[in-house]
């Protein structure tokens, strides 16, 4: 049975606190501290986790900055839409044992984890309107998480959005995460990289330059990360307002300040960049920002793609403002792994 779906006037804070309730399936919360002026949860999982970027009906693999050339094939009327997200999703976890892992699967470890799928969708008020577009997704999602062997799902969320960042034409983007449940969490602290390995001839992983049918395509994210071992997940949010009273007008300049931020805050609870498994991207204005929201990490040398999604946020739910009232421009939620705390220690 799919438990039904709430839709529900977002905001920053209702999918911050969706994205927990789900990692809760899995995760004990050990404590919580303020650091640089972000408010940051310590969450401890009991399994090894797969944490996937926002499925989107296209091919995964695609060209950064984006080309709507790679996408005219595409079937865009909703119901399509819906069920080619969550196939993308199955595949995805299937595709782990096509990956290297530190940790060992046992034979029935991903059918077991796929029938209890955790699902976000972010649905478009574009096309017939977010409720229309709300109700399909309902409705396909039901049979086709059956169809898929995804049939005990939980739908977390659906929340309301804009566009898309992948395809203006697309209406739904579904983001999922699995519990690898009877799987050892593992001796090493590590968030393992996992690619559809089928779906493309060769990658740099260095540059992360995918080359698909004599193609090559940068993607600034990958279909999933598995994270497994004796460390912690770091939940939190920011924008180029935390911890100040003002943030730069300039769309760009914040997405900059926003991970400079980011790298702070990794830096003080004694991680890296490397660290990092999820990042979700609410955008003001997607036309205007899009290209930096994808391509500014590359350029500061931040290469490592990630699990991700880049959204762009509705009327009824926008981004907040700093302090002095500068809009901004975009919101990240983060979820990346940490060391665990000493005794003592904040």
């Amino acid at each position: 049975l799919l438990l039904p779906s709430r839709s529900m006037t977002a905001s920053n804070g209702k999918w911050q606190s969706t994205l927990r309730s789900g990692l809760a399936r899995w995760c004990t919360t050990v404590g919580s501290c303020s650091v640089h002026g972000v408010h940051v949860e310590r969450l401890r999982p009991s399994c090894p986790l797969l944490l996937l970027s926002g499925a989107t009906p296209g091919p995964f693999y695609h060209s950064h900055p984006h080309d709507p050339s790679q996408f005219d094939h595409l079937h865009f009327d909703m119901a399509s839409q819906v069920r080619a997200n969550l196939k993308t999703v199955r595949d995805i976890l299937d595709a782990l044992g096509e990956n290297e892992l530190p940790f060992h699967l046992d034979g029935g470890c991903i059918e077991r984890s796929r029938r209890h799928a955790q699902l976000l969708h972010w649905v478009s008020n574009r096309g017939q309107g977010f409720a229309a577009n709300a109700r399909v997704t309902a409705d396909i999602s039901r049979a086709a998480c059956k169809e898929l062997g995804m049939g005990l799902a939980t739908t977390l969320a659906t929340f309301e959005t804009s566009g898309n960042v992948s395809d203006r034409r697309f209406l739904i983007e579904t983001f999922a995460m699995f519990g690898l449940e009877g799987a050892e969490l593992g001796q090493t602290a590590e968030t393992v990289r996992v690619d559809l390995v089928s779906q493309f001839d060769a990658v740099d992983e260095e540059s992360s330059v995918y080359s698909v049918g004599g193609q090559r395509h940068f993607m600034p994210y990958v279909p999933a990360y598995a994270v497994c071992g004796p460390a912690d997940l770091a939940l939190f949010s920011l924008s180029a307002a935390s911890g100040e009273r003002s943030a730069p007008r300039s769309g760009e300049e914040q997405v900059h300040l926003a991970i400079d931020k980011l790298l702070r805050v990794l830096s003080t609870l004694g991680a890296t960049f490397d660290g990092v498994a999820l990042l979700w991207n609410r955008v003001a204005d997607l036309d205007a920002h899009e290209e930096a929201v994808l391509m500014s990490r590359a350029r500061r040398g931040l290469t490592r793609p990630l699990a991700e999604a880049v959204l762009e946020v509705a009327d009824a739910d926008p981004n907040s403002h700093a302090p002095d009232g500068t809009p901004l421009a975009i919101e990240y939620i983060v979820v990346a792994q940490v060391p665990r705390r000493r005794a003592g220690s904040d």
